[in-house]
């Protein structure tokens, strides 16, 4: 199908063209809230300071041209069809509410200066578009007809003209309560004439109008029969087709008169099989979660993110280093509102204006970009050492564009080592927080910062798999860390040896502890042991009883500052971590390696801790003492060391 995307201002709709509303669409049903939420943005809009180049963004149009002269008479009446066909009409997919009130405030605006069709081509050089709603024959007279005086509310007449009617004078009232106090704020006077004026300015306005226009994507599909558009549209509004910004640039990059007629069909071809092939790169969950971390759209067209890089450092490649971050917030912030389509503007005014060779080459040279950028993150992909340092940051919520933009500063002169001194840098910011005493060379932050606590042993497991304090020689002994593991699962900050076993509160609580500690414990117990419990179970001492396994444990309760120091702290996923609870360390140490042995993923550092690898003397797996505390933390400051700010 060969469609086609435009960006258009409403002033630049305003040329008597027709737009025809299918029976398949449902009418007019807008409400005043709607209606309002509208005006206000505009109002606002036009209030605002604006640089040059500003608009207000509208969500998309999608419409499809009619050209087919006995359709054109079926739909229109015998006067006025050469009047259709010299301006053009086009069948409205998706939009046809916001053109619908588009026009009821142009024609409000119209009516309050008192113009005719004739006046308002001899001051604006603009004739009012067109809408024809096919359930509605005289649709087109009825909108162009309104006014104030004639706007009836009654629903059992007409439903799509009670809501049209309810709309209009919706308008009127907005303008003159809400518009005002608008104005107001904005100290522009109370004048009703003034509100009009800034809303009637802003809709006549073009692309390039100094004060700002409103503006529209117009998504236009290949002329076809009615069967396949209805088919568009129930795709378009059963949610099965969005226009992200990733759909609009491959329309944008893969028109054919992008290409010369000589190498059309295998270059066409070639760009979309490489589009195709980045797109199945970055859904491979392993790629996709060294660069991004979790977040709720996952499944969108992740190849939007190399078109996402390249605008930011375009944004960011002339500017220093210390401004990065103010302006990548600034960028993040357009980005994410959807009616301003950032990413599809910057290729589209890119493209805009070239013809022939010259849209050719830039189109090539754009592609060559993304290529160019891709090659870099496959090349980050098979480099374990920048690989899991890359993804580290990028959990840490790095923006992947700083990265970029430093790694292609790399020259003749520097070195990959130059970029990994970088990356270094960047985790040392992010841990910038950690509270460390260089002099008893231990880490003070707690449990409390549990933010930066979570960083910290993040950075231990990556750097474990990078080889402990670099002494590694050859990277073929460095590990990829599983970062698509990572996001699969919810991640706790565990006491290894349990915070809360002294606070149990409810009885059932207490019993529940009881009877796993028990069951793990069970060949430890002496005779005399099993009968005090059993005594103490039957007299509901629960407390006497937990004192009694953690003494068999040979756990005792540390201080609440040491339980909660890094050393009695690692990384858990949630489920794990929930489903046993409060539970002694023999038990936690138990579940663990049944959950190692069946294949499930535990950090690597966690399974240091429960394999008891800390304990020196070898000879009690059943608790965590002191002394393993204090040697784990020991191992997490010589590991960690390189990335603190001490």
């Amino acid at each position: 199908m060969n469609n086609s995307i435009h960006q258009y201002s409403i002033g630049e709709l305003l040329d008597g063209r027709y737009f025809y509303i299918p029976a398949y669409q449902r009418g007019y049903r807008w409400t005043e809230n709607q209606v309002g939420d509208l005006l206000r943005d505009l109002l606002c809009f036009a209030n605002d300071p604006k640089k040059e180049g500003d608009f207000y963004c509208l969500q998309p149009i999608i419409a499809r041209p009619i050209t087919n002269m006995g359709k054109i008479k079926n739909i229109f009446k015998e006067e006025i069809v050469e009047d259709v066909v010299k301006k053009g009409v086009w069948e409205i997919i998706d939009g046809q509410q916001r053109l619908t009130t588009i026009f009821l405030l142009y024609q409000y605006l119209v009516n309050k200066k008192g113009w005719d069709a004739a006046t308002l081509f001899d001051e604006e050089g603009k004739i009012t578009y067109h809408l024809h709603y096919e359930t509605r024959k005289n649709s087109t007279q009825f909108l162009e007809n309104m006014n104030i005086e004639n706007c009836t509310l009654n629903k059992s007449e007409n439903v799509d003209y009670f809501y049209m009617s309810r709309a209009f004078r919706e308008i009127d009232r907005w303008i003159k309560e809400d518009g005002r106090d608008i104005n107001v704020r904005y100290k522009q006077g109370a004048s009703l004439d003034k509100v009009r004026n800034s809303l009637f300015s802003l809709l006549n306005g073009t692309r390039d109008t100094i004060d700002g226009s409103i503006q529209v994507l117009w998504y236009e599909l290949e002329e076809t029969n009615e069967k396949n558009t209805i088919h568009e549209f129930q795709k378009i509004n059963t949610g099965k087709i969005r226009l992200t910004d990733a759909e609009l640039v491959k329309g944008l990059f893969l028109l054919k008169r992008n290409f010369s007629e000589s190498a059309k069909i295998t270059r066409q071809s070639q760009l979309a099989t490489e589009w195709e092939f980045i797109e199945n790169t970055l859904h491979s969950n392993n790629f996709w979660y060294f660069l991004q971390k979790q977040k709720d759209d996952d499944n969108a067209n992740r190849i939007e993110l190399l078109f996402t890089l390249l605008y930011k450092i375009e944004q960011l490649k002339e500017l220093p280093e210390n401004e990065w971050a103010t302006k990548l917030k600034e960028i993040n912030k357009h980005l994410t509102d959807p009616r301003q389509n950032v990413i599809f503007r910057f290729y589209y005014n890119r493209f805009e204006g070239k013809n022939g060779k010259d849209l050719q080459k830039e189109v090539l040279n754009a592609w060559e970009e993304v290529m160019t950028l891709f090659r870099t993150l496959d090349d980050w992909f098979n480099t374990p050492e920048l690989y899991n340092y890359i993804g580290l940051l990028s959990q840490y919520g790095e923006d992947i564009s700083r990265l970029v933009l430093y790694f292609n500063a790399i020259d003749e002169n520097t070195s990959r080592e130059d970029f990994k001194k970088y990356l270094l840098q960047r985790i040392r910011y992010y841990l910038r927080n950690i509270k460390v005493d260089k002099n008893k060379k231990e880490i003070c932050s707690t449990y409390k910062e549990r933010n930066d606590i979570y960083k910290l042993l993040l950075a231990l497991n990556i750097h474990i798999l990078n080889g402990q304090n670099q002494q590694l020689k050859s990277e073929s002994d460095i590990y990829k860390f599983p970062f698509d593991a990572l996001n699969s699962q919810k991640w706790d900050i565990e006491h290894i040896d349990s915070y809360h076993t002294n606070i149990l509160k409810r009885d059932c609580d207490k019993e529940e502890w009881i009877h796993t500690a028990r069951e793990d414990r069970e060949n430890e117990l002496s005779d005399e042991e099993k009968v005090k419990l059993e005594e103490l179970l039957k007299d509901k001492k629960y407390e006497e009883a937990i004192n009694l396994l953690k003494k068999n444990a040979k756990e005792e309760d540390a201080d609440d500052e040491l339980k909660n120091s890094i050393g009695n702290l690692t990384l858990l996923d949630a489920e794990t971590n929930r489903s046993y609870g409060n539970s002694l360390f023999c038990t936690k140490r138990k579940n663990i390696l049944e959950n190692m042995k069946s294949g499930k993923f535990i950090l690597v550092g966690t399974q240091y801790v429960f394999a008891k690898l800390f304990d020196k003397k070898g000879t009690n797996r059943s608790y965590w003492t002191q002394d393993d505390m204090q040697a784990y933390h020991k191992f997490i400051y010589d590991n960690v060391e390189v990335y603190l700010n001490k």
